[in-house]
């Protein structure tokens, strides 16, 4: 396959690993890599499911556990497109990051949980009995909040760190190419742009970070996430309007002010670019999610 694409999940900055839940026609997320674990639970769908170097037949329901900036895909089948389909790809996945957990993996009683994270850097596959375990309490642990829902994770990476029933995906010697130095660099201008979409951004500020000229970082910038700054920040703040129009009863121009756009024909226009749809189209196929 061609080179992954480095994709930066919106990973909330106050919290130790994310939840989520998906359910559409297809998965759309092209081959790919980041710096987060991701523990995939395949609920509904098949295909083809790319990991490394590793190439297989899936159908749900299947957990994977994927290692640090491993490469891979879930890439649905025929029977997914087409105006006659009406198979549907689902999947809930836990992210994390492990720098986040470094201080509580270096208690001895972690030993297990460190040598999973190891193990995860070829892509595990784990049997249908634990897959049916581990399945059910990602499903309680979705429905959690709080303290109750980190114990629910923590049993989580306990129960998937002393199982056996698991095999490897990719083969001994595979190793993907990282830049390790480069990841951290465009780590720390996502986490800019993360932290920032609600506010002006100027591209001279996010070029300073990566300590290059604007023309330069520009390339850069392109040439790591297929994507311009500008299409890169859309994306962010039209992903936090779409929460604000199924969670909250904001009126349009408020949730466009809220999420960094300060000229409402612009945000209708990126809106409908982005998701096909416009605000309010979107908002009434989500009012049975409001409240």
């Amino acid at each position: 396959m061609k080179n992954p694409w480095f994709i930066k999940l919106h990973f909330p900055q106050s919290k130790a690993f994310d939840i989520v839940k998906v359910s559409r026609p297809y998965f759309v997320v092209p081959w790919h890599f980041h710096p987060e674990i991701e523990i995939m639970l395949l609920t509904s769908g098949s295909g083809t499911r790319f990991v490394g170097d590793s190439i297989e037949n899936f159908n749900a329901t299947e957990l994977v556990m994927v290692g640090a900036n491993l490469a891979h895909v879930w890439k649905n089948g025929a029977e997914h497109f087409g105006h006659k389909a009406n198979n549907l790809a689902g999947a809930m996945y836990i992210v994390l990051k492990e720098t986040e957990l470094r201080d509580l993996l270096m208690h001895e009683e972690m030993e297990p949980v460190r040598s999973l994270f190891l193990r995860a850097q070829r892509g595990i596959k784990f049997g249908d009995e634990i897959t049916k375990k581990i399945g059910e309490m990602i499903l309680a642990a979705y429905q959690q909040s709080g303290p109750q829902q980190l114990v629910s994770f923590l049993t989580i990476l306990k129960e998937m760190s002393e199982t056996s029933d698991y095999r490897y995906l990719c083969s001994p010697n595979y190793r993907q190419k990282v830049d390790e130095h480069d990841l951290s660099k465009l780590d720390s201008v996502l986490d800019y742009l993360i932290m920032n979409y609600k506010n002006e951004v100027r591209l001279e500020d996010v070029a300073d970070i990566a300590n290059m000229s604007l023309t330069a970082f520009c390339r850069y910038f392109k040439e790591r996430t297929f994507k311009t700054v500008i299409q890169f920040l859309n994306e962010i703040r039209i992903e936090h309007a779409q929460k604000l129009l199924i969670e909250s009863q904001y009126n349009v121009d408020k949730i466009s002010l809220e999420c960094g756009f300060h000229n409402i024909t612009n945000f209708y226009q990126q809106f409908q670019k982005i998701t096909g749809t416009t605000p309010l189209n979107f908002r009434k196929k989500n009012l049975t999610k409001i409240y």
